[in-house]
């Protein structure tokens, strides 16, 4: 929902977002997609053939504050959250509940969670961190830790220092997780992207004007299994061996990638395209490159005029994660 201020120009966006309990499935076809010869199919190499579906939580968006009925949203987002969008001086409004009925693991109490916002401004209480200050005392914020069956409004601002810097692309993106016991609850799913527009270049929706497609990838290592090789998932966005689908656009677009990282030591990884080149960074000190490299928490905006028909590959280009599926394929469709 969309709101604007008296001005015209400044709008209030809420979203309404919950923190639910899912099972998820790494590799719902069971087969690698990529590399098979075999006109019965593959079926998903060892030690992942029969290890790829686990308990998970995950933000889901709905269409009004009642939270009955969800948003629909692009399949290639895969396991992430919504993406949450404002334009430079806008305010966010995020309507947040824990509907989770699982338990901490680590306590055995109730599963507390959250959502902290990177990029945004905020208050204390709109932070959504649960940390005590080391120099003042200072105590986390109201919004800190939701607990199941609660609900937190978190109000985030799109200010200047939010926004694209002079000479960046027009938008930029940002992180939202949970931030409660933060490695934990990353590791749960509870991760999703955030996108600024600069101020004048945004549509009703918030996306950028200049771009015609948008497309949102997160490389990250799931452990499921304590660290044991059968629950390690080297997934894009929660699929793995080309499990993730979607990533479609036309020849001739102009398509902006917006590409994450988020894990642990493991999540070192070079996101390469095959068949076409992006350029990252300022129109006065822009690189062209055909990999992005991404630790955890990375935030890369990269842009891709897309002209070579054809579909291509999409993959971490660290060996031991491409042996274990963390590829996919993109489709510039003529």
């Amino acid at each position: 929902m969309l709101l604007y201020g008296n001005a015209g120009f400044a709008a209030t966006r809420h979203y309404y977002i919950a923190a639910e309990d899912v099972v998820w499935d790494y590799a719902p076809t069971g087969q690698n997609l990529m590399h098979c010869h075999d006109p019965a199919g593959c079926p998903i190499p060892d030690p992942w053939t029969n290890s790829h579906t686990f308990n998970k939580v995950r933000y889901i968006e709905y269409t009004t504050a009642g939270m009955t009925v969800k948003k629909p949203q692009p399949v290639w987002l895969g396991v992430l959250g919504p993406i949450i969008r404002a334009e430079e001086g806008d305010t966010a409004m995020v309507h947040f509940c824990n509907r989770t009925t699982t338990l901490d693991p680590v306590s055995g109490g109730p599963r507390m969670l959250g959502m902290h916002p990177h990029g945004f401004r905020y208050t204390k209480d709109n932070e959504g961190a649960h940390y005590r200050g080391v120099n003042s005392g200072q105590p986390p914020g109201a919004g800190s830790e939701v607990a199941p069956g609660k609900c937190f409004e978190y109000q985030w601002v799109a200010d200047a220092d939010s926004a694209p810097a002079s000479g960046d692309p027009s938008s930029k993106v940002w992180w939202y997780h949970s931030h409660v016991d933060e490695a934990q609850n990353t590791n749960l799913g509870l991760v999703g992207p955030i996108v600024i527009t600069r101020k004048g270049w945004a549509r009703s929706d918030g996306s950028p004007k200049d771009v015609d497609r948008e497309f949102v990838s997160l490389f990250m290592v799931f452990d499921e299994l304590g660290g044991e090789e059968p629950g390690l998932m080297h997934s894009i966005n929660g699929y793995i061996f080309g499990n993730l689908k979607g990533f479609v656009m036309k020849n001739g677009e102009r398509v902006r990638w917006y590409v994450l990282g988020m894990g642990n030591e493991v999540d070192n990884h070079s996101a390469h395209w095959h068949g076409k080149t992006v350029t990252v960074g300022t129109s006065v000190a822009a690189r062209r490159t055909d990999v992005v490299e991404l630790m955890p928490a990375s935030m890369v905006t990269a842009d891709m005029n897309a002209d070579n028909p054809g579909e291509w590959m999409y993959h971490c280009h660290v060996a031991d994660h491409i042996n274990a599926g963390m590829m996919t394929t993109y489709l510039i469709a003529p």
